[in-house]
């Protein structure tokens, strides 16, 4: 099956990227023909590193003239590489594909507009209700990462019907490198003895690094032999650093920027650390548990929908410093439940979110969709014969 995954840009790095990554390249294992179709980025190395094929087209457009001439775009893509099904990430590629995939439909090409919404940018109700709205105008399907979306969706008024696909991540990423996790951690310049905190996310306010670097900064976590390793590079990078070195916090907080080898961290590290304000199912947390991670986060989003608070992780609420450090210093302070928590992040983890299987189930339903939309033109066109 030839499947166009759209996404606006492959530059962020962040978890709807990877998916894009983690999807084409397993579909392609499994016999499809993925192509991405974006503005461009740069984790486009890593599709073509996987033998990816990739389209340039800008969609990072919001004003309805670019929807307009994205649409004509897509169309031209859709049919220069024959696909059969075009999957969008989020509302505006969404818009432009449903133009797209209608003007084809006048030419006799059916191509069903599967879109996948990860999150939408922002929590306020009007926000989900313009952006239900522009789902129900142009989805054929709606797949989702998490019920939490789901349900905030539904409370917009998105009624296209809807799958849960839960996204996951490729064993591999963990049998890449042959070091061992001190030898990971010397690397890194890690210093024996501190139990590590690693926390990729991008340096924005929903990110919650503020509430992190106060929750560092109380007395009784600064008494504790902890390291902070924050990943992730963004408009407030230097704005954090600068609030770390106020709070006299250098010898305890580094900041990694981007980094493509995060597994290989995650198997150094002790903990894997979140503190969303807002977010849906991230699938870097579970990555952090694949690794055995133990997870402290906040309960946000579908959060809760991977990690059993008390069991594999601990979760607190969102902006609270003070209940921050108490997860901190109960983390830092318990190795033997460090390690049962992360043995049962793992199970869970394996249970729950197989990447086969999440592959699988997504060519399952994108052929299932595009073979209903077909037989649907074949009934009409033979009552239109009677």
């Amino acid at each position: 099956m030839r499947i166009a995954l759209a996404i606006m840009s492959m530059e962020l790095g962040g978890g709807a990227e990877h998916d894009i990554v983690n999807l084409s390249t397993g579909l392609r294992k499994a016999g499809h023909d993925p192509i991405v179709v974006t503005s461009g980025g740069r984790l486009c190395a890593d599709l073509q590193a996987e033998g990816v094929t990739i389209a340039i087209c800008p969609l990072w457009a919001r004003t309805p003239l670019k929807l307009l001439r994205n649409a004509d775009r897509i169309a031209g893509i859709i049919e220069d590489h024959d696909i059969e099904v075009f999957n969008p990430q989020g509302v505006y590629p969404a818009i432009s594909g449903r133009i797209a995939t209608r003007k084809l439909r006048r030419k006799g090409r059916i191509v069903p507009n599967i879109v996948t919404i990860h999150m939408l940018q922002r929590l306020k109700w009007w926000y989900y209700k313009m952006g239900s709205w522009g789902i129900n105008w142009s989805a054929d399907h709606v797949i989702v990462e998490s019920r939490c979306e789901m349900e905030r969706l539904r409370k917009g008024g998105m009624t296209r019907p809807t799958t849960i696909l839960h996204n996951c991540f490729p064993p591999k990423k963990y049998a890449g490198d042959p070091r061992s996790p001190r030898e990971i951690r010397l690397d890194m310049g890690w210093p024996e003895g501190k139990v590590v905190f690693i926390m990729p996310a991008r340096m924005t306010d929903e990110k919650g690094h503020n509430v992190l670097l106060k929750a560092i900064s109380r007395p009784d976590v600064r008494e504790l032999p902890v390291l902070f390793y924050l990943a992730g590079d963004g408009e407030l990078l230097e704005a954090h650093k600068r609030a770390a070195g106020d709070l006299h916090l250098d010898d305890s907080v580094i900041f990694g920027g981007f980094r493509r080898d995060l597994p290989s961290l995650y198997q150094a590290a002790d903990v894997f650390l979140l503190c969303s304000r807002r977010e849906s199912l991230p699938l870097s947390i579970r990555e952090g548990m694949g690794a055995s991670l133990p997870v402290l986060s906040t309960n946000v989003g579908g959060i809760a929908e991977a990690v059993e608070d008390g069991a594999s992780g601990i979760l607190v609420q969102p902006d609270d410093p003070d209940a921050l450090a108490g997860a901190i210093v109960l983390m830092a302070s318990d190795a033997d439940m460090r390690k049962q928590m992360g043995r049962r992040g793992q199970e869970i983890n394996r249970q729950k979110f197989d990447y086969d299987n999440w592959i699988a189930k997504t060519a399952e339903l994108m052929g299932g969709i595009r073979r209903e939309m077909l037989a649907g033109r074949t009934r009409a066109s033979r009552k239109r014969h009677k």
